[in-house]
């Protein structure tokens, strides 16, 4: 895939979380604020999808795990890397959904996050 594509896939990507964490939270109590990258992303799922303390030390947990691959990612030639880019999202995608959100939350996860990761065959 030539160079530009990749670099407006990755911007599609992290606009598409940042859209997702910037929207209006309804809640009625604090949340505490997530720290790194995806802190407001956390936030808003933990607000979105009513998590637990043990689904949110998870979700936390997860994101950090993301946040640390991308920034190895990183220090190699990104040009080369965009499959491996997309599956390890797609990764961390399927694990927040299967082992973070309940089984009933799920499906509304599913349609916020349609089109929010490229898939490795387009």
């Amino acid at each position: 895939m030539k160079p530009l594509n990749f670099w407006i896939l990755l911007l599609s990507f992290v606009s598409g979380l940042a859209g997702f964490a910037a929207g209006e939270l309804r809640h009625t109590g604090p949340v505490e604020a997530s720290k790194g990258r995806f802190g407001p992303y956390c936030d808003r799922m933990v607000v979105e999808f009513d998590l637990s303390d043990d689904r949110e030390r998870n979700l936390k947990y997860l994101l950090d795990r993301f946040e640390r691959e991308l920034d190895d990612l990183k220090s190699r030639h990104l040009s080369t890397l965009e499959p491996e880019l997309v599956a390890i999202g797609g990764k961390y995608r399927d694990l927040i959904r299967d082992r973070v959100l309940p089984e009933d939350k799920r499906r509304a996860f599913d349609e916020l996050a349609v089109g929010a990761l490229p898939s490795i065959g387009n």
